[in-house]
């Protein structure tokens, strides 16, 4: 079975138990050879000097005798994607394979992290570290090396050291006396190949690829490099080449009026939904806050002097009304950031963060998260509103029409996503059209009344 870009998948089996789907795993990976995974990377016995302790400690290495503790590299192509894995760990910790819950000593490195992971960011902890030392002996020498040398302990000691693919070359690493057994690559398919393997070069024995192919792919500018396939990512590669893939079915992101339609449209179906996602949140009792919800909006788009991007202020006067309704009604959406506004243009973000500023003041740059669809790639929020923007008579969309950006913009949502654009332009294409029509069906298209 195809999906759309060929990706094999697996129809529904029975549920396997944890030795079932070891053995699963292990068929479909060719370079897991063991019969446990682990001891490729985990010796029975063995000790290398960096046993965890208290909420570090991991219960399975001791209950097997293992005093080994993989040194783990996990990488993204973005700061944003790579933050957002940083930021689960620091909620939920860790589950293995039975359950259990452990929380491993982490470092984010490199440039542009997010506030909310500061508390394990590379200078943050060497500051802390640093707080004790006399930075003042030998004229400020003693200092500078005792920089380097926590620097590389606090690598050597991490059990997760977390960078993008770019800052993964880092000369940071150089110090580092233990090589990494694991290296993680999230998105893989949105990466470029030769990005893909910068973080090889500090030594593996095992690397994992995690993406998804009808997400989007990697930004190339040139067309020339384009066409000459530099925008393919070895994830894409591999798969072309007949590769096995393994498919994750099972999503525990969004709620399921909201997986259905990209299952059915992307995935054939076989997306299964994780417990606990059909939970109401209080908005679910407005028909207009539901879990999936097309709004029909007939604005004017312009394009920009000079600019190849479109803007369309009607939307965003639509989108700014829709979430002040939604703060108005639910309070709690002002306590935390969990709205995203999403969408396909750079100029109408602009537009949408000019807007809430002007109207709800500085601080909804805390509250509303407002991005383009590519740049929240890997990202997720309670609620999203994506502005399409498009709306002519010709009913030309541009890149909307990229089924690959429209997946991404409507599974970046837990509990609702709010669509906002115009029903009769984006009908021409077919996906846009079997979306309005899977809205219509659910009786949750609503027509912007003018």
């Amino acid at each position: 079975m195809q999906i759309k870009g060929g990706f094999d998948v697996l129809k529904h089996g029975p549920e396997l138990d944890i030795d079932g789907k070891r053995a699963h795993w292990i068929k479909a990976s060719p370079w897991l050879l063991g019969a446990n995974p682990r001891d490729l990377i985990m010796p029975v016995d063995g000790d290398d000097g960096f046993y965890p302790t208290g909420n570090e400690l991991k219960p399975e290495i001791v209950s097997s005798n293992r005093k080994y503790r993989a040194h783990v590299l996990v990488c993204a192509p973005s700061n944003s994607a790579l933050d957002e894995i940083v930021l689960r760990v620091l909620k939920t910790g860790i589950r293995d394979e039975n359950n259990n819950t452990y929380n491993p000593k982490i470092v984010r490195i490199g440039v542009k992290a997010l506030h909310s992971v500061k508390a394990v960011s590379m200078d943050y902890l060497i500051q802390q570290k640093l707080s004790g030392v006399d930075r003042t002996l030998d004229g400020g020498r003693r200092g500078a090396g005792e920089y380097d040398r926590i620097r590389a302990s606090i690598l050597d000691e991490a059990a997760i050291v977390f960078s993008t693919l770019s800052f993964s070359g880092s000369s940071i690493f150089s110090r580092m006396t233990r090589a990494f057994d694991v290296v993680i690559i999230d998105e893989a398919a949105q990466a470029v190949e030769p990005a893909t393997l910068i973080p090889l070069i500090h030594g593996c024995r095992q690397i994992f690829l995690v993406g998804d192919p009808v997400q989007l792919p990697a930004t190339v500018i040139s067309q020339t490099a384009q066409k000459l396939g530099y925008g393919t990512s070895l994830f894409k590669r591999f798969q072309a080449a007949g590769f096995p893939v393994q498919m994750l079915k099972i999503q525990y992101r969004m709620h399921p009026e909201i997986s259905t339609f990209p299952s059915k449209e992307f995935y054939e179906g076989v997306l299964q939904d994780g417990e606990g996602l059909s939970r109401k949140r209080p908005w679910h009792s407005y028909s207009c806050f539901g879990p999936f919800c097309f709004f029909d909006v007939d604005g004017i788009e312009s394009q920009p002097s000079g600019s190849g991007s479109w803007v369309n202020q009607d939307e965003v006067e639509f989108i700014t009304l829709l979430y002040h309704q939604l703060a108005l009604r639910y309070p709690e959406l002002k306590s935390s950031p969990e709205v995203g506004v999403i969408s396909p243009y750079r100029h109408q973000v602009k537009l949408l963060k000019d807007s809430f500023r002007s109207t709800f003041g500085d601080q909804s740059r805390e509250l509303i998260d407002v991005s383009t669809v590519d740049g929240f790639q890997g990202r997720e929020k309670e609620i999203v509103i994506f502005s399409c923007v498009r709306c002519n008579k010709e009913q030309k969309i541009g890149f909307v029409s990229d089924f690959r950006r429209m997946n991404v913009a409507i599974t970046r949502a837990k509990s609702a996503v709010l669509v906002v654009g115009s029903a009769s332009t984006l009908k021409q294409d077919k996906h846009w059209n079997n979306l309005v029509e899977s809205a219509k069906e659910r009786n949750c298209l609503f027509k912007r009344i003018t």
